[in-house]
C-alpha cells in the first residue's frame, strides 16, 4: 500500500527544520485525516506485515494546473498573473517561508521510493522536499523574466495556516535511505514554468546571464 501525505503537522511541531519523527497535533480535519492514515498504515505494516509506504510532499508547483487557492498555491499563481495581467496579488507577507518541489520531482520521488527494496527502509513514512523560499524570493526570480511585474501584498486567513507550517522539511532520512536527490531549485524551477507557459515569452523577456 502507498499513500501520498502533505506534511501533517501542526503548531506544536518543530518548523525549522521540521523532521520525520516529531510531535504531531495538527487542528484541522486536513491534517488530523493525514495523521491517521499514517498511523493506520504503519500498524497494518507491524500487525500484518502490510508493505505501507507514504511519502509526506511540501507544496507542488506545476505548470499544467492552474492554481486552486490553497495555501501555497500562490508559488503557481505568480506565473499566471506575471504572463497574464503583470500585477500578482499575494496573500502571504513576504517573508513567509514554506517548503516547496516542482512537479517533476515530485513524481521521480514517489516511482524511486517505490521501486526500493523493502530491506533499505527503515522508517514507513518520509518527508521530501526540494527547496524553501518566501514570496519576496520567487518575486525576485520572477522578475527576471517579467521585470515590469508589479506586486501588492494583500494578506488574508491563509497567512494564519501558513504560520503553523514547516519553513523546511528535514528529509535527510530519505535521502540517506533510498537516496532521494532534487533536482529542481528555484532558479531552476522558475526557467520550467516560464518554458512551458509562454516559451516565446520567456525567450523575449528573460534577463538572466547564460
Amino acid at each position: 500500500m502507498f499513500c501520498l501525505l502533505s506534511g501533517a503537522f501542526g503548531p506544536d511541531s518543530p518548523r525549522d527544520p521540521t523532521p520525520d519523527l516529531c510531535i504531531q497535533r495538527p487542528r484541522t480535519i486536513y491534517g488530523v485525516s493525514k495523521v491517521h492514515a499514517e498511523l493506520m498504515g504503519e500498524y497494518y505494516y507491524h500487525k500484518f506485515g502490510m508493505d505501507f509506504r507514504s511519502l509526506r510532499f511540501p507544496g507542488i508547483i506545476s505548470a499544467d494546473t492552474n492554481p486552486g487557492g490553497g495555501t501555497t498555491d500562490y508559488a503557481v499563481k505568480i506565473f499566471h498573473d506575471a504572463l497574464k495581467s503583470g500585477h500578482f496579488k499575494c496573500y502571504l507577507r513576504e517573508d513567509t517561508m514554506l517548503p516547496m518541489m516542482f512537479i517533476d520531482d515530485c513524481l521521480r520521488s514517489v516511482v524511486e521510493f517505490m521501486e526500493t527494496p523493502e530491506s533499505k527502509l527503515k522508517m514507513r513514512t518520509y518527508n521530501v522536499t526540494a527547496m524553501s523560499f518566501t514570496p519576496d524570493e520567487i518575486v525576485e526570480e520572477v522578475r527576471k523574466y517579467v521585470p515590469e511585474l508589479k506586486v501588492t501584498y494583500e494578506i488574508d486567513g491563509r497567512q494564519a495556516i501558513a504560520d503553523t507550517w514547516p519553513k523546511r522539511f528535514d528529509d535527510s532520512n530519505a535521502r540517506a535511505d533510498w537516496g532521494w536527490k532534487h533536482t529542481m531549485d528555484l532558479p531552476q524551477m522558475c526557467k520550467a514554468m516560464f518554458e512551458f507557459l509562454d516559451p516565446s515569452h520567456q525567450k523575449q523577456k528573460q534577463r538572466i546571464k547564460a
